[in-house]
């Protein structure tokens, strides 16, 4: 066995570094100036040993070993200085005896001072094991990929990398980052492959992921490939073209990162395939580097979709596809998705510097298209700063699950109609996480700065600015990221930036498939976008500070206008859903016989009666019980209020047809008046949602999934809205089994020094404080819970009863009071809350016409200037 003395003073010229930038400054203080390199092969994965470098001793400068100690098999270190001749020289006898196979459990190793460059047999015993370095006491690994092919390259598309051994296809580098996602820069000594090789980067897909499964992770990651390929070898964009005639091929652009929100809480599936896929290694992880706990496990690989492929198919034989350039990002701990998403923007997009940035969630897959669409959307518009493309739901078998079947609908009538009116107004108000993108200039500054104050792992550094700081509205905000950063970007002074909708970009995400789930992110989602309109509405000013010019300051007084007007319309839709069945409930009876109609004044006077303690037990429930532990109760009051829907949509015609008796004409033709009211506007809107449906060529979802919408209407407010509200202190995630809170209290600090005794005192002291300003915080977030649903229950309470009395009040205890005067009274009032219920109808026509009107301008802009590309 061969044990060569090599430097790396060759191979970090070839990558354009130096020793100044890449050593230790501790090591360069040194007169020997030896960078370390130990290269392993066969390495057991079972061993967590690693070789200790440790400062050289200034007595033993000439040796170069005295600080190098190896781990034994035997279990014990021993300095590599024991292995010299007489001479001074290594003992080649004693090193065969030492590094021979089986001796060690770190198999062969190789060490040099400063001397020639690599040998052809260095050269392929790097290419056969790994490389382990450190740089500015940073570990950095580099590992052959064993049972992986190289992805099927053209001349071109090879030539940049020939002189480079094409090493990135076969070595998969480590990085075990110890620092926080701002100080991952280069000054700090990390690198990454695509910097290295001076490579421009101009899409960043960043995947973020929780708790997800193999297979969700096997969606997400076979879209992405399919977007990479679709975008390297299909389109015709000009830019793409040049770049593949170019030296530097267009898949060298693009970069897909995929950060994983915690070690411990990672899926063992999800770790065991993308170890198959080859992007990951265990083996190789390290917990500690010198005493300093990882942070981050960063992996940097170039892949296939072939092997996507292969995981999921071993038996398919498929060629290659284009290089993916891969970057897996493990943190060590659970930090939530904003410090994720730090580590994107902070962390690689300030060494890759992207031009676009697309975020996708573990589980979303977008369509083969919908990522060159974004693109796409970026290079026509200069000035847009975000842009979100039609996020659906999974059909097929999932569609029978009302509740999917209900949020399918939602979804795709807000692709149809929110989403496009405000791309019109030029302000998106959500970028959902789960598929959006950003211009990487128009996130810097203020509107990252203002968005990562929401991370708890910064809490203790920036203390009150951040969420030590923050009452329980500014945290709920926090909740909604999505719609803070999407305000900040169009609000950012001294810009114009707009965040538009791409109806032509599509993905497909999970949705909540039990009432628990879907509790707990609706209530995050209400709480969040209850708390970033205020916000809005309360930092419009800085819009006036913005480069927006007077037509583009129009739009959005509009949609600031249009926005008070809809919260104002939720605030009291509680309310309003009550009124409404109310009233239909009360004029079923026109619609019967007189013999029958007794009857059904019985009936829907028992329903009424079961609606309002459905309600009042929402909020019992709210206020002292998990969603998980209650789920038949809350099952069971999700199925009333479908019932009752389809009752009141059956009962009119079937009583109608029931009844054929001339002695209640009257009362039917004021009962057809009071369902007017409602039929109207519903039939107008319905008519709307067709139009618009056909006009984007989507109309399969009215058939499939608009009846089990309906019926889940009154529960959106009864129960997810009365949920939401009634947990307006929680500020957790709520899905995915994140529902911990995590309380944060202002901390003081002083330095000081006191005798031993009298500091463990003061840290008992120092605890007992903490628990009680935990305390405190805990019992203003709950006072800030019960002063929000008393003033929502209680103006929804009071409009509930001015409309009940619009009429005019008798006092039915007066003995003078006579049967005519009681039954005038019953007929203004009833006549009152007709007029009431017509108004309100009204007003939800206007919003909705506003929506279709919108969405006609977007459409009808849309097919020009798609129209106007095709003819340039």
């Amino acid at each position: 066995m061969e044990h060569r003395i090599r430097s790396p003073g060759a191979k970090l010229k070839r990558q354009g570094l130096t020793r100044k930038k890449m050593c230790d400054p501790e090591r360069q203080a040194g007169s020997s100036g030896i960078v370390y390199h130990p290269r392993f092969t066969n390495e057991d994965p079972s061993s967590a040993s690693h070789l200790r470098f440790q400062a050289l001793d200034a007595r033993a400068k000439s040796t170069h070993l005295s600080g190098l100690y190896i781990p034994n098999s035997n279990g014990y270190d021993f300095p590599l200085s024991s292995l010299r001749s007489p001479t001074g020289q290594a003992s080649s006898a004693s090193l065969d005896s030492v590094f021979s196979p089986g001796s060690s459990p770190l198999g062969q190793y190789s060490y040099t001072p400063c001397g020639p460059p690599w040998t052809h047999h260095e050269e392929e015993a790097r290419r056969r094991g790994n490389t382990r370095c450190l740089v500015n006491r940073n570990v950095v690994v580099e590992r052959s990929v064993h049972g992986t092919s190289s992805p099927t390259l053209s001349g071109a598309s090879l030539s940049p990398l020939a002189d480079k051994k094409s090493t990135e296809f076969t070595l998969l580098r480590y990085t075990a980052a110890t620092c926080d996602p701002d100080d991952f820069t280069f000054r700090n000594g990390y690198t990454l492959r695509s910097q290295m090789l001076n490579r421009s980067t101009e899409i960043l897909i960043a995947i973020t992921a929780f708790n997800e499964n193999a297979s969700m992770y096997a969606r997400t990651l076979s879209g992405v490939f399919a977007n990479i390929q679709d975008i390297c070898t299909k389109q015709p964009s000009k830019y793409w073209q040049h770049c593949a005639e170019m030296d530097a091929p267009s898949w060298q652009r693009i970069t897909v990162t995929l950060v994983v929100d915690g070690i411990d809480e990672m899926h063992d599936g999800a770790l065991n395939f993308l170890t198959e896929i080859g992007v990951c290694q265990t083996s190789i992880m390290r917990k500690q580097i010198d005493g300093r706990g990882t942070t981050a496990h960063i992996f940097e690989s170039v892949i296939s979709a072939s092997r996507l492929e292969k995981a999921s198919d071993p038996t398919g034989d498929r060629p290659n596809g284009v290089p993916v350039q891969f970057i897996l990002i493990i943190k060590a701990k659970n930090e939530k998705k904003i410090n994720s998403h730090r580590w994107v923007f902070n962390a690689l997009g300030r060494m890759l510097s992207p031009d676009i940035c697309v975020f996708l969630d573990a589980g979303t897959k977008p369509d083969a298209k919908a990522i060159y669409r974004l693109w796409e959307a970026y290079h026509n518009d200069p000035h847009i700063g975000g842009a979100c493309g039609e996020l659906h739901t999974m059909t097929g078998k999932m569609l029978l699950n009302p509740l999917v079947a209900a949020q399918h609908f939602e979804y795709k009538n807000s692709s149809i109609f929110d989403r496009p009116l405000e791309s019109v107004f030029g302000h998106v108000a959500v970028l959902p996480g789960a598929f959006s993108s950003y211009r990487y200039k128009a996130v810097l500054g203020k509107p990252l700065e203002q968005y990562f104050k929401g991370d708890y792992s910064l809490a203790n550094r920036l203390g009150t600015d951040g969420m030590r700081g923050m009452g329980i509205f500014q945290k709920n905000m926090y909740l909604a990221e999505d719609r803070l950063l999407s305000f900040e970007v169009v609000a950012k002074a001294g810009e114009r930036w707009v965040t538009a909708y791409v109806r032509a970009s599509k993905a497909e995400t999970d949705v909540p498939e039990t009432s628990a789930e879907l509790l707990g992110q609706r209530r995050r989602w209400l709480n969040g976008s209850f708390a970033t309109h205020i916000y809005a509405l309360a930092n419009f000013r800085r819009l006036y500070r913005t480069a927006h010019g007077p037509g583009q300051l129009m739009l959005y007084h509009a949609q600031a206008i249009y926005n008070i007007v809809s919260m104002a319309f939720s605030w009291f839709a509680l309310a309003n859903v009550w009124i409404a069945y109310s009233i239909l409930l009360d004029s079923l009876s026109g619609y019967a016989s007189t013999y029958v109609a007794s009857y059904i004044d019985g009936l829907n006077h028992m329903i009424k009666h079961v609606y309002v303690a459905c309600l009042i037990m929402q909020f019992l429930l709210a206020f002292g019980n998990r969603p998980k532990t209650e789920r038949i109760a809350y099952d069971g009051t999700l199925w009333f209020f479908a019932f009752l829907t389809i009752y009141l949509m059956v009962a009119p015609p079937f009583l109608s047809w029931l009844s054929s008796s001339v002695a209640t004409a009257v009362d039917r033709a004021q009962s057809k008046s009071a369902l007017a009211a409602i039929l109207g506007p519903l039939t107008s809107t319905s008519g709307m949602c067709i139009i618009a449906s056909l006009l984007y060529a989507d109309p399969l979802y009215l058939i499939h999934s608009s009846f089990q919408y309906v019926c889940m209407g009154p529960s959106l407010i009864n129960v997810l809205t009365v949920y939401a509200y009634c947990n307006v202190h929680d500020v957790s995630w709520g899905t995915k089994g994140c529902d911990k809170m995590e309380i944060l209290t202002p901390v003081t600090t002083t330095a000081f020094s006191l005798p031993t005794k009298l500091l463990k005192g003061l840290k008992r002291d120092h605890e007992d404080v903490n628990a009680q300003r935990k305390e405190a915080v805990e019992d203003s977030y709950k006072s800030f819970r019960t002063r929000m649903v008393a003033l929502w229950l209680l103006s929804n309470a009071i409009l509930a009863m001015a409309v009940e009395n619009l009429g005019g009040w008798a006092n039915l205890n007066n003995p003078l009071i006579t049967e005519e005067q009681i039954q005038l009274s019953r007929t203004r009032q009833a006549a009152g809350r007709r007029s009431y219920l017509a108004r309100l109808g009204q007003l939800g026509y206007w919003l909705i016409l506003l929506r279709f009107v919108g969405t006609v301008i977007y459409w009808g802009r849309s097919s020009i200037l798609r129209w106007c590309r095709r003819r340039s």
